[in-house]
């Protein structure tokens, strides 16, 4: 049976009411949209004022994940976990590695971990590093929220990241790596004597 024009305009219409339903969400609302027929694909760094609905099977949504450097804000709302961003270490000298590239480490999420962090030296070029706190949410960190609801995750940013983007989980981890491998065997270490001496 052919479909009427009428038909077609209300099946229109339908459509844009729910785009508008699953658009104008926000993730303080009683109620959040439950019928949605795709899921968003994961952002690893969302930024600006977005809104996405994942899929709770989606591993990276599950465990919260963003390359952003975010730590657990105290929420009031025991169903919606809140993130705020911590910013980017840079060097304070402004330095640039030998392929170009500057200084943007991830910040230590404890916040005695992260000042004894500013304390360190570069890696690069042993000048002091400094903290760039994100002020992008109208002079307050940038704040991601999650709420998983049924079969969906929902995720709301809000705020738009004024800062360098820091390397993530992973580049610091090898970056750590590199540097313990470095201390471990430099002349000065007692692992190296050791080694020496039994040689």
């Amino acid at each position: 049976m052919l479909k009427g024009a009428d038909d077609f305009v209300l099946e229109q219409e339908d459509s844009a009411s729910r785009h508008g339903e699953l658009a104008s969400w926000d993730i303080n609302d009683i109620k959040l949209p439950q019928h949605v027929s795709q899921t968003d694909w994961f952002q690893e760094w969302p930024d600006s004022y977005v809104k996405r609905i994942y899929s709770s099977e989606d591993k990276n949504a599950q465990r919260h994940h963003s390359s952003w450097a975010m730590r657990n804000t105290n929420n009031h709302n025991s169903r919606i976990l809140k993130k705020s961003c911590l910013g980017v270490v840079v060097c304070g000298n402004n330095c640039s590695t030998l392929d170009g590239r500057k200084i943007y480490l991830r910040p230590a999420i404890c916040d005695k971990a992260r000042q004894k962090q500013q304390r360190k030296c570069c890696p690069n070029c042993n000048g002091p590093l400094r903290l760039l706190s994100c002020r992008g949410h109208g002079g307050y960190p940038v704040t991601n929220f999650w709420r998983h609801e049924g079969q969906f995750i929902f995720f709301q940013s809000k705020g738009a990241h004024d800062h360098p983007r820091p390397e993530t989980k992973l580049e610091a981890e090898a970056r750590r790596s590199i540097q313990k491998t470095k201390t471990a065997f430099s002349p000065s270490s007692p692992r190296l004597k050791r080694v020496q001496e039994i040689e």
